[in-house]
């Protein structure tokens, strides 16, 4: 009996391990801070921006206003300072990363969910911050001479997928309405419940307020010549409030509101460099980069002051302003086949946003912020 209780553990342990993935087969070769496109990116943002534009398309009819694909709720945009420290190693030192530098931003909080849901559902929730007066050639041609710079990044440290045709098949699967066919097939041994796992773990978390929580880029970004980071926002407090008995539909923007009625918030921005391009991969976002062997620089702190951000002129410009990881200096420039797709499909579904809401698509300026808002 006990034999066959070893014998049975044995075949589920090769089983759950066979199971984690899916994964990005990473080469011996590999090189810090290298990428390694994968074969048939272009098809695949191609076949992606197809999917959103049909998704869009659907979801708002008859002259309805034309909401993000991802992230279109947002509990509000805030005016901040984002100050470089100015005691930072030398070795941070490069792009916007200036010791004593500050730059005016616009840092907007949101849920990832194409369709919006009360906040009390598991969701993905985001945060963009847009940086103001940055200088420098920037690597959109068409915006490079704009004087931004864009940081993205959401309440969880990796991926569910890290490899662009993975998460093609994971949109096409959610698209058709079976999510679960991408995770499940007729063969066991090619479940992906690694990525199941991810999807858990981030719908799993309970939110108190977007100023109480902390938020990775997943992605990774350059940091120079042959460096890779990825970056981090933590609060700089660890106070923590409550959840509602009985939460409203949009408690995270009350809670979010609230607070700033009565205080300033603070996040510190944190910088970890890869040490390791095996098992701190470029092009597998789905890997999370061990903190004790490269952890976490604190390079900026982010202030949010108190201010009264629910207002229709602040909720319209939330609405309107893009954040794409390619606004950004070459120094900075996004890694992976994931932030490669993203270059193409970002831009064109906030085209096509903007040109079915007859708005248009610009890079703001710090000027849009109500200058009583400004710190």
């Amino acid at each position: 009996m006990g034999q066959k209780l070893s014998s049975l553990y044995l075949l589920f342990l090769i089983f759950s391990l066979s199971c984690g993935g899916p994964y990005v087969k990473i080469p011996d070769s590999v090189e810090l801070g290298k990428e390694y496109p994968f074969p048939e990116e272009e098809s695949i943002a191609k076949r992606t921006l197809e999917l959103t534009l049909t998704s869009l398309k659907e979801s708002y009819k008859d002259g309805a206003v034309v909401r993000r694909d991802a992230h279109p709720k947002h509990h509000g945009c805030v005016a901040a300072s984002f100050t470089v420290k100015k005691d930072i190693d030398a070795q941070y030192s490069l792009g916007v990363f200036q010791p004593g530098k500050t730059y005016q931003s616009l840092v907007r909080f949101s849920n990832g969910s194409q369709k919006p849901k009360a906040d009390l559902e598991g969701d993905i929730r985001g945060v963009g911050i847009k940086l103001f007066d940055v200088p420098g050639k920037k690597i959109l041609a068409e915006e490079a001479q704009e004087k931004t710079q864009d940081f993205l990044l959401i309440n969880h440290p990796v991926l569910p997928v890290g490899a662009p045709d993975e998460y093609l098949a994971l949109f096409e699967a959610a698209f058709a309405g079976k999510p679960g066919s991408y995770f499940f097939g007729w063969n066991p041994f090619s479940w992906k419940l690694g990525g199941l796992s991810k999807v858990r773990a981030i719908r799993g978390k309970k939110i108190t307020s977007p100023l109480e929580i902390r938020y990775w880029s997943t992605t990774p970004y350059a940091f120079g010549e042959g460096k890779a980071v990825k970056y981090s926002l933590k609060p700089c407090a660890e106070t923590k409030s409550e959840i509602p008995d009985t939460p409203a539909e949009n408690y995270l923007r009350e809670a979010m509101s609230k607070q700033l009625k009565e205080s300033s918030a603070c996040f510190t921005f944190m910088v970890q460099i890869q040490k390791d391009p095996k098992s701190m991969p470029v092009e597998d976002p789905a890997i999370v980069w061990d903190e004790e062997t490269s952890p976490f620089y604190p390079v900026a702190e982010v202030l949010i002051p108190k201010q009264e951000f629910t207002n229709e002129k602040m909720d319209s410009l939330c609405e309107n302003v893009s954040y794409t990881p390619w606004h950004s200096l070459q120094e900075h420039k996004p890694l992976g086949g994931i932030n490669r797709v993203r270059k193409s499909v970002y831009q064109a579904i906030s085209d096509y946003r903007h040109g079915q809401n007859k708005t248009r698509r610009k890079e703001i300026d710090k000027k849009d912020i109500p200058t009583k808002l400004i710190p």
